[in-house]
């Protein structure tokens, strides 16, 4: 190493080394009175250090130019103290104050060392709400997986069905957007799921936002984030945007027909261009995502009422998979129905079984909740229903219901429904559920034009059935 000659820096080198030290350097003397501050108080207070110097620290914080002060607790602990100091500029700083001593062993002057970690303090605070946005949509995501045992181990008859997950094994393995259609409970988000974990971005994040729960005047901001002071009551520190979240992996938009037109214009960007603003921002972000959308809703007849942006929705369907609602898959119905029940049995450790004549009538229900309805039910089956048998009388009365009664008869059309019903299915299950509703065995017997003798044998039968099983 070089031998330097100490001698040979100057007083004014000193100043102007310690001028370009990034931190404060601020020194006191023992009755707290600034006796150095170098070029570094400007940034953190918007004072000159001639402003300073001179002054007591008592003096600067009655000023409201930081706080708390820190040289007393020096002078009464006697040794290294190291707190956060805030000034009024909202700049945060750590001050690690040194007591010097002089030959008796009191203190000379305190020299204290202040880092501007405000900056720091921002990267913490988006890591945070970085960490909990994604532990929410971990959950979110582990739901779903949870959901893709809709159709785990489970083969299907039907052959549109059949189509439909060859469609979405195929567009798995590529990057096109894909619009997943049907009606609601019919697996959409679970398809959407499916497609992620098959593809390459298996490893990435999947994001799922739902248009329809979120409020239109908070979408934008959830979507793509907003900047710092982008709009009143905004985050001091911005927020990032769940677009950005799923970088890397894929972007779900469930009910994409519920997002409002102004905002449609910035999916159609982010589509076309892989780039997005965030709102209060002025400069664009690149991503790399692939988006799935789903919807119920008529997308061209949105068009048409000027609900829709048209361009969106031909970048959104450049590959569509609609899954056939349940009743268009009659085959499907009794297998998916043992699977679910057979699912929540080892799930509660419980045994159930369908007696066939519930089978008959779950068979010819309409199902408008689709698979998700059939699922809540045979949850709901397990978890109320002793094990065993499950019977008709067991079932939601919105399953096997009879409809309203017009001066004590059905209607023509709901007579000859019964009398088909009475053919196919267990005559005693239809005249207890009748006899239930009319609480009269003359209006069953007048109804199902069977004799009053008939319908009171099976009524007293099943009374008496019934009493033994709750006594056993």
């Amino acid at each position: 190493m070089p031998n330097i000659d100490k001698r040979s820096l100057k007083q004014n080198d000193f100043k102007k080394i310690l001028d370009n030290s990034f931190d404060e350097i601020f020194v006191v003397d023992r009755n707290c009175i600034v006796i150095y501050v170098n070029e570094a108080c400007f940034k953190n207070y918007g004072l000159n250090p001639t402003e300073v110097i001179g002054k007591t620290v008592y003096e600067l914080t009655s000023e409201g130019y930081y706080s708390p002060v820190l040289a007393p607790v020096v002078f009464k602990a006697k040794k290294v103290v190291t707190l956060e100091q805030k000034t009024r500029l909202g700049i945060n700083l750590v001050v690690t104050a040194t007591p010097v001593f002089d030959s008796e062993g009191e203190i000379e002057f305190i020299v204290m060392n202040s880092r501007d970690i405000t900056q720091i303090e921002q990267l913490k605070h988006d890591l945070d709400k970085t960490k909990k946005l994604v532990n929410l949509y971990k959950n979110k995501v582990a739901e779903l997986v949870q959901q893709v045992s809709y159709f785990s181990g489970y083969s299907f008859t039907n052959n549109k069905m059949k189509s439909c997950l060859a469609m979405l094994q195929r567009v798995a393995l590529v990057n096109s957007t894909v619009l997943i259609l049907g009606e609601s409970g019919t697996g959409k988000n679970v398809m959407a799921m499916d497609i992620h974990k098959m593809s390459p971005r298996k490893e990435g994040p999947f994001i799922c936002i739902n248009g329809a729960t979120i409020p239109e005047h908070l979408l934008e901001s959830e979507l793509f984030g907003y900047c710092r002071g982008a709009f009143t009551g905004a985050d001091k520190y911005g927020k990032v945007g769940l677009v950005e979240l799923a970088n890397g992996g894929t972007l779900f938009l469930d009910e994409v027909g519920e997002i409002p037109l102004g905002i449609q214009a910035k999916l159609l960007e982010l589509i076309q261009e892989h780039r997005f603003l965030p709102v209060g921002g002025k400069e664009h972000k690149t991503i790399d995502i692939r988006i799935i959308a789903a919807t119920n809703r008529d997308l061209p007849q949105l068009i048409k009422e000027g609900k829709f942006r048209e361009d969106l929705y031909y970048r959104l369907s450049v590959v569509e998979i609609e899954p056939p609602p349940l009743r268009e898959r009659n085959e499907d119905i009794i297998p998916l129905l043992e699977y679910f029940l057979n699912k929540h049995d080892s799930h509660y450790k419980y045994t159930h079984k369908f007696d066939p004549r519930c089978l008959e009538i779950l068979k010819n229900y309409s199902w408008p909740g689709n698979i998700r309805e059939m699922d809540h039910l045979a949850e709901r089956i397990v978890v109320t229903i002793p094990e065993g048998k499950i019977l008709p009388e067991h079932l939601p009365s919105k399953i096997f219901k009879l409809q309203p009664l017009s001066n004590t008869n059905l209607i023509e059309d709901e007579l000859s429904k019964w009398k088909n019903l009475l053919k196919v299915s267990d005559e005693e299950v239809i005249i207890i559920r009748l006899y239930n509703e009319l609480r009269s065995s003359y209006k069953v017997a007048n109804t199902l034009n069977i004799s009053q003798s008939r319908v009171t044998r099976i009524v007293r039968s099943y009374k008496q059935n019934n009493t033994a099983r709750q006594e056993s």
